[in-house]
């Protein structure tokens, strides 16, 4: 891989009521309870976006936002609030805790990670410092790595919040002597103060497994974490430059008894690597899906490039089975042209019932290629055809190769009479009947006639892009629904209707981002959109 990122306390979830519990230690400094405006009175039960995407499937789609619509977004009306300013890069998707009780006034907090193993809490509303920063330790410098893009390694991922226990999780690389030694932590801070949890922070530091001893030295954590049924799951690819005996690796930190740690890693001779920004996705019943990057196979199925099944009870396992594993046929070519499956995180669409496949997983790689897996039975090596998996086809660039196509993670909408849509951002030209290059195509999921097979078609092409995000998605169909996304060459949020793909706003001159970072993906709730700059958190919404 080259790069050019269930229970209650796992998704989005409402809060019923204000939170009223004793905090121990020292409270941030006051911030003045910002006044109550109309988007906040518009969504009166507060949203909170808990895991990266806003749920475990990782649809992006907030269906409970009722303030931004595509009449209400509009450049008069909506633009940057505020900006909230952190030392170190950020790269994660900012998370978001209602009712949160910081000096005893119960407030809606957003939480940002940072490059310098830093992580801040804001004040939703008004943007001030709650608190932070809140350091993990000593980042690593780029000098100090065998290769990568990222100066300094620290926090690269987005955190993952256990609501039930108030908590916030967040994975990040230290060094105790000035870069010689690796070592990958996990902390678990309070949401009010960001006080360290007893026990905690922990080194991440899984058992031998298939022969295999983690490295902290050449793995890179950039894919989201993921907490299922008191398990936090941390995916582990390699650096931008391909070096080093990595592999793709899933650890799972019990939080129980973190000591007692999990594991899963590609049974590869070396890369297949599991790198993605929106890391991995679960589905109901709690099995995981992992999407891998090119291996240095020449002939064996491997389990890179691939889409793989993880069960998590008793403990993470792979069954080794073709039903829990998704291969392309031409998993060869792709390892030897560094054309990653894995650049995107699985998607885990809801179920289909007019279909006879009703339970799907999306992926979209570097070729521009989407498939759409059976999640029951997955299939293993794909034969051969114009088809694979259930249903696939060409999204970006003619899909013959010539550069990286697909990044980050597709979204999902559901727009009621203007269909279920799947969200995809891309590179190169955009597919027949479009006329653009780059940015956001939307899929309508259908049922083939006759056969009832799971299909999809171009519904919509958005805007040109030259490096899109993962893109978000907020309301209702058919007229409330929007798809927000940040092409991150130019900085700009984009606003496009869910149902046409139509522009209703661009945040270009004073409302620009500035230097984004790629995957940058926006959070979007309680009439607000959050977005990562380079350094800073830049909130967006109605004037």
């Amino acid at each position: 891989m080259t790069l050019p990122t269930a229970g209650p306390a796992s998704g989005r979830a409402l809060v019923p009521g204000l939170w009223l519990i004793v905090l121990l230690g020292l409270p941030a400094a006051p911030v003045a309870a910002p006044p109550r405006d109309a988007a906040q009175a518009v969504n009166a039960t507060p949203v909170e976006i808990l895991t990266f995407h806003g749920d475990p499937a990782r649809t992006g789609w907030n269906r409970d936002e009722r303030a931004l619509t595509p009449a209400t977004v509009r450049p008069a009306a909506f633009g940057r609030l505020w900006t909230a300013p952190v030392d170190g890069e950020i790269y994660a998707e900012p998370l978001l805790a209602a009712g949160v009780p910081v000096g005893g006034t119960p407030r809606t907090v957003v939480y940002a990670v940072t490059e310098h193993d830093l992580v801040y809490a804001f004040d939703a509303a008004a943007g001030g410092r709650l608190w932070g920063p809140v350091s993990l330790g000593t980042p690593v410098s780029r000098a100090d790595l065998p290769c990568g893009n990222i100066e300094p390694v620290g926090i690269t991922s987005t955190p993952v919040i256990d609501r039930a226990s108030s908590t916030l999780y967040v994975a990040g690389l230290t060094t105790p002597d000035a870069g010689k030694t690796k070592v990958y932590t996990i902390a678990a801070l309070d949401l009010a103060t960001g006080g360290m949890r007893s026990g905690w922070p922990v080194v991440i530091a899984p058992p031998v497994t298939s022969g295999l001893r983690f490295d902290p030295g050449v793995q890179q954590q950039r894919g989201a974490l993921t907490l299922l049924r008191g398990v936090v799951y941390v995916p582990f690819g390699g650096y931008w430059g391909d070096c080093g005996n990595y592999h793709g690796w899933v650890v799972g930190v019990p939080i129980a008894s973190p000591s007692q740690q999990q594991a899963f890693v590609t049974p590869t001779h070396r890369e297949g690597g599991i790198w993605a920004a929106g890391g991995l996705a679960a589905d109901a019943a709690g099995s995981l899906y992992a999407a891998t990057g090119n291996s240095d196979s020449e002939a064996a199925v491997d389990l890179g490039n691939s889409v793989v099944r993880l069960a998590t009870v008793p403990v993470l396992a792979f069954s080794g089975q073709p039903s829990d594993f998704f291969t392309p046929s031409n998993f060869v070519v792709l390892n030897q042209t560094d054309t990653d499956l894995g650049s995107t995180a699985p998607l885990v669409l809801p179920a289909q019932p007019e279909s006879s496949t009703p339970d799907l997983v999306f992926i979209a790689g570097k070729q521009g290629v989407a498939y759409l897996v059976n999640r029951t039975t997955m299939g293993g090596l794909a034969h051969s055809g114009p088809i694979e998996g259930v249903y696939s086809g060409c999204l970006f660039g003619g899909c013959s190769g010539n550069g990286p196509k697909v990044f980050s993670a597709a979204a999902y909408w559901d727009g009621g009479s203007s269909g279920r849509l799947i969200l995809v951002p891309g590179r190169g030209r955009q597919p027949a009947g479009c006329q653009g290059d780059g940015g956001v195509v939307a899929l309508r999921l259908e049922a083939a006639p006759g056969t009832r097979t799971s299909t999809f078609r171009v519904a919509w092409c958005g805007p040109s892009m030259l490096d899109p995000g993962a893109p978000s998605v907020s309301g209702v169909g058919p007229d409330g629904g929007l798809v927000w996304v940040v092409d991150t060459s130019a900085g700009v949020l984009y606003a496009l209707n869910a149902a046409t793909g139509a522009q209703v706003y661009a945040s270009f001159g004073q409302d620009g981002l500035g230097n984004t970072h790629r995957f940058i993906t926006p959070a979007v709730a309680n009439g607000r959109v959050y977005v990562s700059a380079a350094s800073s958190i830049v909130s967006y919404g109605l004037r």
